[in-house]
Formats: structure tokens, sequence, C-alpha cells
């Protein structure tokens, strides 16, 4: 693997397992990286350990060994703990723990020595993560490991599964995704229907995809055969699929005999194994970074930014619209940053402009404590930054006006919500 920022990753953080792949070039296809060299182990623990009263973590079977063999400490819940524990700037004690995102900097860390690279950071073009689901903590806990780790901004980006399950779907032969994809996830003696749906005639194309109950399956394996074709077959119906995934602990090809010949009807591409949504995020990581094939499609995933947030300004004498998040970039990537002089208002008004064209709708953020100037000698500083696919912050800051008016630095917040 070259060294010189030329390496694409995908990783899957799992609530148990974890695991990564690398692009290979040659090849034209993710590889997934083994556990140990000659060896088809690609998964390990989420998890780390240390020795008793010792400050120094390990990773992989060095954090069994010393954290459950040797009566030391062993933390398989990094990522209960990374979805729950809100980052904070205290210090811990030394008889705490670290923070959950501290912890997690040293896992990606440690597992990312498995890439053989010397230089992780130096190495990496672009690490992609997926996992299951994102939201404001877990992102935030993420976003601050990676950070420490090294890795700048623009050296990785989140996604959940079922974007994931997008990239790799539109990275295959073009007669896989010619019409609907069906997966089927199983988990925890669960198996789970997703369905994905390109709409052709609309450009871009919006591609969306749609989740069914889940289904307990039985552990007699004549009755869970039953059970997987009668789901199958009842969120199928009669629609035509051109290719069908399967992925998840408890699905094997041993005993669903009967569902795998109903799935294979019409000679649909089946595909099963453990590795479809690492991989669809090193497929992501190629697709955003350097490929751009996709141009033609939209996801439209729940994490979407769907509204632009903006103001009408006044450039060369001229309103003009100027967003400041713009819609089409899952909520967590966008934020935005400027300066502006208020034209003897005392307030600020934003613009949301749905991305489907409806009506924009203006949004009044009230600045109390204001200083008092003459017009135009007001310089602010906005920062906006979404909380939720349904919602952003601003934040303003008073800047004043050079050596005629000191900043007071004075802040306001406000929070916005996005139109249903």
């Amino acid at each position: 693997m070259n060294e010189v920022r030329n390496v694409l990753i995908g990783f899957e953080f799992n609530r148990e397992f974890s695991q990564i792949c690398y692009y290979d070039r040659k090849a034209e296809e993710p590889v997934c990286i083994p556990t140990k060299v000659g060896t088809n182990l690609y998964r390990f623990p989420t998890a780390i350990g240390r020795k008793p009263n010792k400050n120094e973590w390990h990773f992989g079977l060095e954090a069994e060994y010393f954290g459950k063999k040797m009566g030391g400490i062993y933390l398989a819940d990094l990522y209960d703990r990374a979805i729950t524990e809100i980052p904070k700037d205290e210090p811990r004690g030394e008889d705490e723990l670290p923070q959950a995102w501290q912890l997690l900097a040293f896992f990606f860390r440690e597992s990312l020595r498995l890439t053989g690279l010397k230089d992780i950071v130096a190495g990496v073009s672009k690490i992609m993560v997926t996992t299951e689901k994102l939201d404001v903590v877990l992102v935030e806990n993420l976003r601050m490991a990676l950070a420490a780790v090294g890795f700048a901004p623009e050296q990785y980006t989140l996604q959940d599964y079922m974007e994931s399950f997008y990239y790799y779907t539109y990275s295959q032969r073009p007669d896989f995704w010619m019409r609907n994809i069906a997966l089927f996830t199983f988990a925890d003696g669960y198996v789970t229907y997703h369905e994905m749906h390109e709409e052709k005639a609309v450009r871009p194309a919006p591609v969306t995809v749609v989740t069914a109950s889940s289904c307990k399956l039985s552990d007699d394996p004549e009755r869970r055969d039953d059970q997987f074709l009668e789901y199958a077959a009842k969120h199928m119906k009669e629609d035509i699929y051109s290719g069908v995934l399967i992925t998840g602990d408890g699905f094997d090809t041993d005993w669903p005999e009967k569902t795998i010949r109903f799935l294979n009807k019409g000679k649909r591409r089946i595909f099963y194994g453990d590795n479809l949504f690492v991989k669809g995020a090193c497929y992501a990581a190629l697709e955003i970074s350097e490929k751009k094939a996709m141009k033609g499609r939209i996801y439209m995933s729940p994490d979407l930014l769907k509204t632009d947030v903006g103001m009408d300004m006044l450039v060369d004498g001229k309103l003009m619209f100027i967003p400041l998040l713009q819609a089409g970039k899952n909520w967590f990537e966008e934020s935005g940053v400027c300066e502006i002089i208020l034209d003897g208002k005392e307030d600020l008004t934003f613009v949301l402009a749905p991305m489907d064209g409806s009506t924009r709708k203006l949004v009044r953020m009230e600045l109390p404590g204001l200083p008092k100037r003459p017009t135009r000698t007001t310089r602010l500083r906005l920062e906006l930054y979404c909380s939720s696919s349904e919602g952003c912050v601003v934040k303003a800051e008073d800047l004043g006006f050079g050596g005629f008016f000191p900043a007071t630095h004075k802040t306001w917040k406000y929070g916005i919500a996005f139109p249903k």
C-alpha cells in the first residue's frame, strides 16, 4: 500500500465487532484486512483492555489476555459508551477511566495498525467509518477520537449502514442495480428486510431505502427456513428485483433451502457475507474523494440535510441569496462560517429554502444587548452547524468595527428548526 496520502479505508464500527478494508487499486475493489496474516479472520472485538494497576491499554488478543485473564480491565462496551457518553472538557481523575472518545481514539489507532502502514495519518487519503446509525453524541465522539488519532477533518467521513449499502450496490455491475435491490440483515435471532429503489425518471435520481419491521426466527432450522420464506415473500411480493444481499450473524447457507430457491427466481444475483457494510464504506471513500461516478443520483438518507440555510444579502449592490448551510449533504458534514456587516438592523433574518422547491421560510434571530452603533459599523461573525437532520444552531459574535468601535465579543446562540 502506498503511504503518500493514497490509501482509502473502510472501517466498520459495530457494537460487538469491527473490521477494516482498503481499496486495492490494481484489483479495483475493496480488500478486507485479516486480523492475522494468512487467516480468514477479518472481524475483531470492539474492545480494549489493560493490565491491573497499569494505564497502558491494549488491543486484540492482548486486551483480552491482560484484561480478562490477568485480572485487569476489559472494556467490550466501547460502542455503548460512544452512543451514551456526552464529551466534556473536564479532565478525569486518576482513578477514573478516560472519556469515551479517548478510549475510541486508542481503539482506532491500534486497530488501524492492521493496515501495515508505518504512518497511518500520512498514508490515509480518506477513512470512511460506518456504523448502524448515527446521532449527535456518537458523531461527536467519533469526530473527537479520529481527530485525536491525528486525522484532519477532510480525511475522515461518517455514514450509517444503509448509506454503505447504497455505495456497495452502485459500485457493482449495472445489471445488479438496474431494478430494485433487496437486503436482509440478521442479528440477535431476527431478520430485517430493506429495499432500495431508484426514481429513474428524475435527475438527479433520488435513491431511497425502506426498512420493514423485523421478524423473530425460530431456533429450529426447518421452522426458521419457513419463517424466512414467508417473511421474504411478504415484502418482496411480485416486484422485480435485480439483486439480493444477505448479511449478519445468524445466516448461513445450510438451513434456508426453500428461501434461497425463492430468492433465486428470475436469475436474481444473490450475495451474502459479513463484509457488505465495510466494503460499502470503502467504495464510498473512493466515490467521494476520487471517482465521483454517482453524480446522477442522490441517496435520500435520514441524515440528509434537505434545507438550504442562508441569508438574503447585498452583494455589489444586488440582493442575493447566500447559502451558509447547503442541502444535499449529511447534517454532520455541513457547517458554515462568515462575517457580515449589519445595515442598521438589530436582528438577523435567515432564509430556509427546502431542496424540493417548496416555499421559503424566514426565521428571525434577535440580538438582545447588541451595542448601539451607527449604520454599517457593526461586524458579526456567524457560525452555523447542524444539531441533527431536523435543525441547526447559529452562533453570532460581535467583532466591533476596527479601531472605531472595539469588539465586545458578546455572543448570541439560536436554534432553528427545519421545515417538515
